[in-house]
């Protein structure tokens, strides 16, 4: 999977009991918003990600809509929305909604609120991820993936390396990169660098784990001075691809392609993935490590680092030509049986509180251990919320930062353009 984004992620699976507790369960797909006036409709629903047809033909059974189900690239499906949603024209009736959204989506108007058309118990069971999408007063998307940065790592790779477990610093990391090299892995990391968000969000990252942040908390940049861990953090990228940490194609790279050639075993480790990406990698129809991924804790100075959240939910454009049919469609994805079949199938962790409870109590979450010890590190990517001219910086970054690793600007003009772009758009 994919991916950007934000937001601290406490207590994702050991509050998830209390949560469920106070908050209730889901609702049932037979809800308010899956009347009978919607049989016979026809949704479009716009996700990056694959949905087995089996699930969507559960739908149909349920509610009597039909789905036409678009999967695109996440890139590609960011581009489609923002075009059309200029330009009000209708796309979807169920579309992502990525954390990075917010800001700009919410301000423009181009989506509908969602506490005004889906049952507050379902909302109240998402409380873990709501303040992703949350903006003057209401809930613009519902949580579907519950994203954070976390390392994984090829077991296998690891013990004919003679490493018995996963470096929790930095330093740590560089000793055990180069046993990998001397075990006979060409390149150890997977760490995407092209000019893509999936590409700057490793060092997103790495400026948290190295104990920094981007911005402070009136959105001034932090990361332009040698001596800030942003810049450090690039250095150290460019140091990777200088030592042949990583493949020199690194630099052209999104997260996807770069996870497939991990999970194809041309990697040792994902410096920066999701915990929803353990099935996939020890899926033997989508793996050939199958069995052999596990996760391990984003590395820092002086031990584990510091994390961040990236969610996506599913929202109703303003321009929906059947809005009580998608909104039946989201209702009957959170609920947990439904959540817990798309995590198994598509990667998505679940966000809300009842399925996350489902899948822990029953062993199901892959790596529970590691996730359960990473959410004390996971904080926000900007402390204040993302701004609503987060594309705009996201784009910049894309470009200066990937001329950096490519050896066409220093470390330092790239990000003291970036900072002062940055700084011009909070005047």
């Amino acid at each position: 999977m994919n991916h950007r984004r934000l937001i601290a992620i406490a207590a994702l699976v050991l509050g998830a009991s209390l949560l469920a507790a106070s908050c209730g369960g889901s609702s049932s797909s037979g809800g308010a918003s899956s009347g009978g006036s919607i049989k016979g409709q026809t949704i479009t629903v716009m996700v990056p990600y694959a949905m087995p047809q089996k699930l969507l033909d559960e739908f149909t059974a349920q509610t009597g809509v039909k789905v036409n189900y678009q999967r695109l690239g996440w890139d590609a499906t960011h581009n489609k929305l923002v075009v059309a949603n200029t330009a009000k024209e209708y796309i979807a009736d169920v579309a992502e909604f990525d954390w990075s959204f917010t800001g700009q989506f919410s301000g423009a108007k181009w989506v509908e609120p969602l506490d005004t058309v889906l049952p507050k118990p379902l909302l109240n069971n998402l409380k873990n991820t709501d303040a992703a999408f949350s903006a003057d007063g209401h809930t613009w998307a519902a949580c579907y993936s519950n994203d954070f940065r976390v390392s994984m790592y090829n077991k296998k790779m690891f013990a004919k390396a003679g490493i018995t477990s996963f470096p929790a610093t930095f330093d740590e990391l560089a000793t055990d990169v180069q046993k990998l090299k001397a075990s006979g892995v060409q390149y150890p990391l997977a760490i995407p660098m092209g000019a893509t968000e999936g590409g700057v969000t490793p060092w997103y990252l790495l400026t948290l784990a190295m104990g920094g942040q981007l911005f402070d908390n009136n959105l001034k940049p932090q990361f332009q001075s040698p001596s800030s861990s942003g810049y450090k953090a690039l250095q150290w990228e460019v140091n990777a691809v200088k030592n042949g940490w990583v493949s020199p194609g690194a630099v052209s790279m999104d997260d996807t392609p770069a996870f497939d050639k991990f999970t194809a075993g041309q990697n040792a480790i994902v410096l920066a993935t999701g915990p929803g990406n353990m099935p996939t990698a020890n899926d033997p129809k989508q793996s050939s490590i199958a069995g052999q991924a596990a996760l391990g804790l984003v590395p820092g100075n002086s031990g584990p680092g510091a994390s961040f959240g990236l969610p996506e939910g599913l929202s109703i454009p303003v321009t929906a030509q059947h809005k009580a049919a998608a909104a039946a469609f989201i209702e009957w994805w959170e609920q947990p049986k439904n959540a817990i079949a798309i995590y198994h199938t598509q990667g998505s962790l679940p966000c809300g509180a009842d399925a996350l409870k489902q899948l822990s109590d029953s062993g199901q979450l892959q790596g529970g251990d590691v996730v359960t010890a990473e959410l004390p590190h996971v904080g926000p990517l900007f402390p204040s919320g993302a701004p609503i001219w987060y594309e705009q910086f996201s784009s910049d970054a894309q470009g200066l930062l990937n001329a950096a690793v490519k050896g066409q600007m220093s470390v330092g003009d790239a990000l003291n353009q970036l900072a002062s772009k940055a700084a011009a758009r909070t005047q």
